[in-house]
């Protein structure tokens, strides 16, 4: 049976499978994540920096669905680093559901809070500005503060989109480990060294975009396509299982009400299929997630 949920250092339980909640705007949006929460969906991952906060936050309250059955994570946007009580006192009021289960540092990328852009501003050059005399590292100490001081609306904190790097520098200026660290994670990037480095420190990684993107090959591998038809099943619930199976929670998005309920009908693969499925992303591999203001190490 595939596993519901996996569990965090702390002993907290976080679902194996969540809603990502990215470019679900206006009411298509709002009726796609209240779908999801109707139909089975336990855990949404959302973000300061989507800009639909309102939508996620009246889904939940209109789904029906007790507060403390949804595992609701959320972000500190890049241009908020200086900032991060402010901003979160504004996503606990757009979401109005009480507290965050996880609360994540969205990028190790400090960005003027006063720049030209909300999301990503940039200097007269048209390079990113960054904050000046602050680091990611000042960002996770701020945000390990907001969390002792506020448990009862932080449940747990950890980042996103960090490197092994990134990892040891706030681990050893800090002494507190993330308990997770988001990254994009499919079979074309696997990140099999940060997965391994993640275990020994007890940090669990959770994948987001785990079907890769609409410029992937996935969809037309034809061994991809024959494992997905020997199982009856598409794909898109080959590439979850997978990714539940390598060892991390997988955070798909869609509008799609029928691809939102496959999705969550994912199966147990066999070892020669997990293998198969490996060798197929690391024959094409890619990152399809970039940023301007941030440059992996990779």
């Amino acid at each position: 049976m595939v596993v519901k949920s996996f569990k965090l250092r702390s002993g907290a339980e976080i679902p194996s499978i969540g809603l990502g909640t990215w470019a679900l705007n206006g009411e298509e949006g709002y009726n796609a994540i209240l779908y999801a929460l109707k139909h089975g969906y336990k855990m949404l991952d959302a973000a300061y920096s989507y800009f639909n906060q309102d939508y996620v936050g009246k889904a939940i309250k209109e789904s029906g669905v007790k507060r403390e059955d949804i595992f609701i994570v959320d972000k500190l946007a890049n241009s908020w680093h200086t900032a991060a009580e402010e901003c979160l006192d504004i996503t606990m009021k757009n979401l109005d559901c009480g507290y965050l289960d996880l609360w994540l540092m969205h990028w190790p990328s400090p960005l003027n809070h006063h720049g030209n852009d909300p999301k990503t501003p940039t200097l007269p050059d048209g390079s990113v500005d960054f904050e000046k005399n602050w680091t990611y590292v000042d960002t996770w100490k701020k945000m390990i503060e907001i969390q002792k001081n506020k448990p009862e609306i932080i449940k747990h904190i950890g980042v996103s989109n960090f490197s092994i790097e990134e990892l040891e520098n706030i681990i050893n200026e800090t002494g507190v480990i993330p308990e997770v660290n988001e990254v994009e994670l499919h079979p074309s990037n696997n990140q099999q060294e940060l997965y391994k480095y993640c275990q020994s420190k007890g940090i669990l990684l959770v994948g987001y975009s785990p079907l890769g993107s609409s410029e992937s090959t996935f969809f037309t591998n034809p061994e991809l396509k024959e494992i997905a038809e020997k199982r009856g099943i598409s794909i898109a619930q080959i590439l979850l299982s997978w990714g539940i199976a390598q060892g991390w929670p997988v955070i798909p998005r869609s509008q799609n009400p029928a691809r939102l309920s496959a999705n969550l009908d994912l199966v147990d693969l066999t070892e020669d299929e997990i293998a198969k499925v490996t060798a197929i992303g690391n024959a094409h591999k890619r990152r399809f997630v970039l940023a301007s203001w941030h440059t992996f190490s990779d």
